[in-house]
């Protein structure tokens, strides 16, 4: 396990992914999606998903629409998974490596999520870890005109926290997000390596 210490980074505001970074909600949303997929006659494998963690939803239609040859009423499903998503709260855990810091800077510097999923999901996720009052600010895909890995959340983010993009230091778990971050010019730390195990 490699060493981690905020000391090491310089920085006046933090920017958390959501899912994967600060909470474990792969187990939740597979459930969500394998049963309004169900509802519609289609199969969900869990391998195929999480080969496919990070992607936002519509993404991840689209990638189920082309590796199946099938056509789905996404806006439907999308729906349909908002009010799925909260069925199976109970499943959800957080990843203590990123809740933790941002518990230990709640007060000290200004923080945010920025995520690729949907707004509700996203609120519903944090307040039932009991984390949403940590940050000042929520944004998710529908603030920006481009998801991740565009670096448009983050810039965002930064810019509802008054804080330069530089001087921001960011928590994300897939590879858009990493890019995502570079590309807005911020600091990043790829939290994998210190949640093996949905630790």
């Amino acid at each position: 396990m490699p060493g981690f210490t905020l000391a090491d980074h310089d920085f006046d505001a933090i920017i958390f992914d959501c899912d994967g970074t600060i909470a474990d909600t792969l187990p939740v949303h597979f459930l969500t999606f394998k049963e309004a997929l169900g509802e519609r006659g289609h199969n969900l494998e869990e391998a195929w998903y999480h080969a496919r963690t990070g992607l936002s939803s519509s993404k991840l239609f689209a990638a189920y629409e082309q590796a199946f040859d099938v056509k789905l009423d996404r806006e439907a499903l999308l729906d349909r998974c908002r009010m799925l998503y909260e069925n199976h709260l109970d499943t959800l855990r957080e990843h203590g490596f990123a809740a933790d810091i941002a518990r230990s800077q709640f007060g000290h510097v200004p923080m945010a999520v920025a995520s690729a999923g949907q707004k509700t999901v996203v609120k519903a996720t944090l307040q039932t870890l009991d984390l949403l009052e940590l940050f000042d600010h929520v944004v998710t895909v529908e603030d920006v005109r481009h998801p991740k890995p565009a670096p448009d959340l983050y810039l965002l983010a930064a810019e509802k926290l008054g804080v330069a993009p530089q001087r921001c230091l960011v928590f994300e778990d897939t590879d858009e997000g990493l890019e995502a971050a570079r590309a807005a010019g911020m600091d990043v730390v790829d939290v994998r390596p210190f949640t093996i195990g949905g630790k």
